[in-house]
């Protein structure tokens, strides 16, 4: 799904149970967007395993996801002063 600079993307994915070493199926929602005026994305990354998704967790990831907003911080007067690496 697209809206405005925001995209949506539904993956699945399985990953691996380090106790008992089976592999657990999983679903994600990821959000995405580039504010205005920068070059990088910002992501949101919402997921459940496969069966607490169909339970429930869907719709409350995607609600999520959907309020997600990114904007750039406002241009502040404060300078950055240099770290010397020498002090630690």
């Amino acid at each position: 799904m697209v809206t405005d600079n925001y995209r949506l993307i539904d993956v699945s994915f399985s990953s691996l149970s380090q106790s008992t070493m089976t592999e657990i199926p999983r679903n994600a929602l990821v959000a995405i967007t580039v504010p205005e005026g920068t070059s990088e994305a910002v992501m949101l990354v919402g997921s459940a395993s496969a069966l607490r998704w169909k339970k429930g967790s869907e719709e409350a990831v995607r609600k999520t996801a959907e309020s997600f907003r990114a904007i750039p911080a406002p241009k502040s007067n404060l300078k950055i002063r240099a770290k010397n690496p020498t002090e630690a």
